[in-house]
């Protein structure tokens, strides 16, 4: 199966310049949808590490197709927000399938060695503001380059986010309410914006200096910008640390006064309070989502059965924003 892999990126590769032997194919972990493949390519001027990012070609409910992740890094390269630059699409009926090959960062993924390891320790203390420029400059990107993104205003997602927990048949109390405290809330009348979907570490790429690259562009869409805010000071995307409300490792006034010395909005600490509950209780339905493609036999997988127990999780930490005074 290598062998095969790597004759096909060789003559992807060479289609657009670049020519040279493929080596040291390394499957890394992809998420719960995606393939991912870490190699170098090299000749007789230089070897270049290189990633494949690899989908099924077929766009679902949540995530859109690969190549289309490819077409946004494209864009939002050009107003300088940190994300790897595209070598390579190939479409869904090509040999490499539904895929793109970039430029493979130097830096880290994992959560829980961003949050533990000593090497990321200097990085952690202005990580919240450098994600607070980033995000706010792909908010800035011109969404008419963007037609073949889906449009999702929060109600319209709220709606589907209750119809599709609703179809589970697995009664919530805390869902119910929080569907219902949403529907309330005024989730402001902003700018649409290109919406990344799922900010957060994992998705982000940081070294010793912060903040590198954003990755993992499916849940992509246009959309309200705050979704992004909210999502990553979300409880669940904290790995244990708690009390570092922007992604366990900084402060929520950090991440804003990054996002505000770049973004034409001005947001503060209230506006992002509901979007924390928004993107929790839509947490929560992606995990019963991905549980029940196990459960219901579609695809024998023991991560997204694991992602079920999350649903507890996601029930606390809305209790906890609502009545406890949470963060």
């Amino acid at each position: 199966m290598q062998e095969e892999l790597a004759s096909a990126l060789s003559k992807k590769l060479l289609e657009v310049g670049i020519e040279g032997k493929v080596s040291n194919l390394e499957p890394l972990t992809g998420g719960a949808s995606k393939e991912i493949w870490k190699f170098e390519i090299s000749n007789a001027k230089q070897s270049t590490k290189m990633i494949l990012r690899r989908g099924s070609g077929i766009e679902g409910p949540l995530a859109i197709k690969t190549a289309d992740e490819a077409r946004i890094q494209k864009e939002v390269i050009k107003v300088g927000a940190p994300v790897p630059k595209i070598l390579a699409v190939s479409k869904n009926e090509e040999e490499l399938g539904d895929s793109y090959i970039m430029h493979f960062v130097e830096g880290e993924s994992i959560a829980r060695k961003i949050l533990r390891d000593k090497e990321y320790k200097k990085a952690l203390p202005i990580l919240a503001y450098q994600c607070g420029e980033a995000i706010a400059k792909i908010h800035n990107v011109d969404i008419n380059n963007f037609s073949f993104l889906p449009k999702k205003p929060a109600k319209d997602q709220l709606e589907d986010l209750y119809s599709t927990y609703q179809s589970f048949e697995q009664p919530s109390p805390v869902f119910e309410y929080a569907y219902l405290w949403l529907k309330e809330q005024d989730f402001g009348n902003f700018q649409k914006s290109l919406v990344h979907g799922d900010f957060r570490l994992g998705n982000i790429i940081v070294n010793a200096d912060g903040l590198q690259s954003i990755i993992d562009w499916e849940l992509a869409h246009i959309g309200n910008p705050l979704q992004d805010l909210g999502w990553v000071c979300g409880n669940s995307w904290r790995f244990g640390k708690n009390d570092k409300v922007v992604g366990g490792f900084g402060e929520l006034e950090d991440l804003l006064e990054g996002y505000n010395s770049v973004s034409k909005l001005k947001v503060n600490k209230e506006m992002v309070k509901c979007w924390q509950v928004f993107g929790t209780f839509r947490w929560g339905v992606i995990c019963l989502i991905q549980a029940y493609a196990h459960l219901n036999g579609t695809i024998n997988s023991i991560e997204k059965a694991a992602i079920g127990r999350r649903v507890s999780e996601t029930e606390i930490d809305i209790v906890d924003l609502l009545f406890l005074g949470g963060e």
